[in-house]
């Protein structure tokens, strides 16, 4: 069985979703530390201008250890409304849009504190959408106290995988020997982003995989 990890994040991009494919079983790591100013609380959709961050404003002052799922959101939280309209004023001539509209404003009708609570709202309204099977666990269910490298060997060896996929992004910092020594075979993702039909003319890559999803609905397996 091979498993993939990756944290939370709030609308996660193509990679996320084209990795949780390929795996057997996906295990979101919730339980390290909070990363200010990287996606797990933010990502990126298109606008007429190119295009501009969703970021959800989380309480990070004086927190500097917290974990992912201790991160509070701000309160009161308007600016749900305010990402709801965002989406709706880019999206509305996207030619699903009208198909997931009631789903998105259930989404930002209910009542988050967490941002995990937020993130996985978001992640399975897009691994839902896209129709991905692939079963998923939370890091925090193993109590593993190990770091980097040897974290990653032990969730897989606790949840039963003999083979890890990582983001070609990790081969700078992960150390296959600590892998090899746990019995997990590692292997990397290979996956190149191709251009897919937006809703603006001209292409942005990286955008959210909400972007792809609400352009390209049923066919948004092609692209990952």
């Amino acid at each position: 069985m091979i498993a993939a990890i990756h944290q939370l994040q709030y609308w996660p991009g193509l990679r996320f979703f084209a990795k949780m494919r390929a795996a057997d079983l996906f295990i979101y790591l919730d339980d390290v530390q909070f990363e200010k100013r990287e996606f797990q609380n933010r990502n990126r959709i298109r606008t007429p201008r190119g295009w501009q961050y969703l970021t959800a404003p989380v309480i990070s002052k004086g927190r500097f250890s917290q974990k992912i799922n201790e991160v509070e959101l701000e309160l009161p939280p308007g600016w749900l409304a305010d990402h709801l309209q965002s989406i709706k004023m880019n999206y509305a001539r996207a030619p699903f849009f009208k198909q997931h509209q009631p789903a998105l404003e259930e989404l930002y009708s209910r009542d988050y504190r967490l941002l995990s609570d937020l993130a996985m709202a978001t992640m399975d309204f897009l691994k839902d959408g896209f129709g991905i099977k692939t079963p998923v666990r939370f890091s925090s269910e193993f109590k593993v106290n190990e770091a980097s490298s040897a974290r990653l060997a032990r969730l897989c060896a606790a949840a039963g995988a003999d083979g890890y996929l990582s983001g070609a992004g990790a081969k700078d910092y992960l150390d296959p020997g600590v892998f090899s020594y746990a019995g997990i075979k590692l292997s990397w993702q290979e996956f190149k982003p191709r251009e897919y039909p937006q809703a603006f003319p001209g292409f942005e890559p990286d955008m959210s995989a909400l972007d792809l999803l609400l352009n390209c609905g049923p066919r948004s397996l092609e692209w990952l």
